[in-house]
């Protein structure tokens, strides 16, 4: 009997033991987020304005690229679509190694980020950035939506960003120029679409982006995450080329995300469109311009120029050339096609230019000069602008300022020469250059180089090759000519 009592009081001790064991464990738990034993290492969100109130493998984030970094991958960089709801529930982000977590909220300096701070090419919409540290504080938001969330592990750095998608490229109807918005569901923590119906889409390249920015400042020049994706539709990722699309037609543009799928795209065509007709290239002729009165398309550098960014630029074309005051000229497609335009085929001259008058059916200006010749043939019409050429550079060869038409940037027009100077760069790097002109939406869709001696138009396409300089030397461009220096 006594061994009988004594084996069972030492399994009974034995058992408080154990359970002594496991209230210990647990109780060290207390301020660490609900964490299933399965849960992988890595970089999570959750919280209760969120889907997941605890570790979740849905709430891990995924690594990204670097888009300063030539869009390679960058270690220790995560990012996550996440939808959020507004008020002090927020979220945290917590690394898991090892099985314990270790909970971030943000820090001191964790902040909104005003509109006067933001980068040109970061979203529009409401954003915070800055650096985090280990605490129980949440991140919050103000309003309910989707939420882009990216944290850079070795700068300590985290963006959460507002995310309403739109598309944008050659393709849409407003260009590379701005998005066109896609309408947002209902709000849901677990799944939400972005749609339009009946876009018309042209033939050519778009993306999609939110919040009409293409990245997010972690690090100045060193690290930026991409706002935007690309590839193929099948293939959707972040910060790819463009995609292309081959049908014109009316269709519906969707973008979904949900919480286990993430992001995705899809486009389904509604209907038919044709697009109006535009002439492949248009020229300036006759006694007024240096290139006479030579049958349109057979003097190269007669011919006018396309404006970059599709959409709503397709149509227009422009030149600069030295015009003689009192003679006359036409801008005409190749071989005198469709359109011809003489005084009386223009429908609407430009208020706000110098006075073209008539001569015997041609166009005229009284004073000689350097002029931007500008015709826009949208919407059925045919519109003329002659103005006083101005040329302007911007970026870091102009002392890093990005802004168009700064007056310090501007080229000087030598009538007397026929040329247009700009006498000394102000910093070392990239040269970039525009034509400027109120009937051309933005600096880069008439933007060109000089390489090997040549002034290169960047025309309809994309992003031209840097050409880079020196401060203090000195750019000359003979346009009647194309031909340019930079010494």
């Amino acid at each position: 009997m006594k061994s009988i009592k004594f084996g069972f009081f030492t399994k009974l001790f034995t058992l408080i033991a154990i359970l002594g064991i496991f209230t210990f464990s647990s109780c060290d738990k207390d301020d660490d987020p609900d964490t299933d034993p399965k849960v992988e290492d890595g970089i999570y969100v959750y919280g209760d304005g969120t889907a997941l109130a605890g570790l979740d493998s849905k709430g891990l984030m995924k690594g990204t690229n670097n888009e300063a970094d030539g869009n390679k991958p960058r270690n220790g960089m995560y990012e996550l679509y996440i939808a959020v709801k507004a008020g002090t529930q927020g979220f945290n982000i917590a690394k898991v190694e090892g099985g314990k977590s270790t909970v971030y909220g943000p820090g001191a300096e964790f902040k909104v980020v005003a509109d006067a701070d933001k980068d040109n090419d970061e979203p529009k919409l409401w954003f915070s950035r800055g650096v985090i540290q280990a605490t129980a504080n949440k991140f919050t938001v103000p309003e309910d939506g989707l939420y882009h969330v990216v944290y850079d592990e070795t700068l300590n750095v985290a963006v959460v960003a507002r995310v309403e998608w739109g598309i944008i490229g050659g393709a849409t109807p407003n260009g590379w120029g701005g998005s066109t918005a896609l309408t947002s569901s209902p709000f849901n923590l677990t799944a939400m679409s972005f749609e339009i119906k009946d876009l018309i889409l042209l033939a050519g390249e778009y993306k999609f982006r939110y919040s009409n920015g293409w990245k997010l400042i972690l690090d100045g020049t060193v690290v930026r995450a991409n706002t935007n994706y690309g590839g193929t539709l099948a293939d959707l990722k972040v910060g790819a080329g463009n995609i292309q699309n081959t049908v014109v037609g009316k269709y519906t543009v969707k973008v979904d995300w949900a919480l286990d799928k993430g992001v995705s795209a899809s486009l389904t065509k509604t209907g038919d469109y044709t697009p109006p007709a535009y002439p492949d290239a248009m020229y300036i002729v006759g006694e007024g311009s240096p290139y006479g009165w030579d049958t349109p398309g057979t003097k190269a550098d007669a011919i006018m120029h396309k404006l970059a960014g599709g959409g709503p630029s397709e149509g227009i074309f422009w030149k600069i050339c030295h015009i003689e005051g009192g003679k006359g000229f036409k801008l005409s497609a190749a071989n005198w096609g469709n359109p011809n335009l003489g005084f009386p085929e223009v429908t609407e001259f430009d208020a706000e230019g110098v006075a073209v008058l008539n001569e015997s059916n041609n166009m005229k200006v009284n004073e000689s000069g350097q002029y931007i010749v500008v015709v826009n043939l949208r919407d059925n019409k045919t519109k003329v602008s002659v103005k006083p050429a101005e040329v302007f550079g911007i970026g870091e060869a102009f002392g890093g300022i990005w802004d168009a038409g700064v007056p310090a940037n501007k080229f000087t027009v030598d009538n007397a020469t026929k040329t247009i100077v700009f006498p000394a760069l102000l910093s070392n790097g990239a040269i970039r250059m525009y034509a400027s002109h109120a009937w051309i939406p933005a600096w880069w869709n008439a933007e060109f180089r000089v390489d090997a001696g040549k002034i290169d138009y960047r025309n309809d396409g994309g992003d031209q090759a840097a050409v880079n300089g020196t401060a203090g030397q000195k750019i000359t461009l003979k346009f009647d000519d194309n031909t340019g220096s930079i010494q």
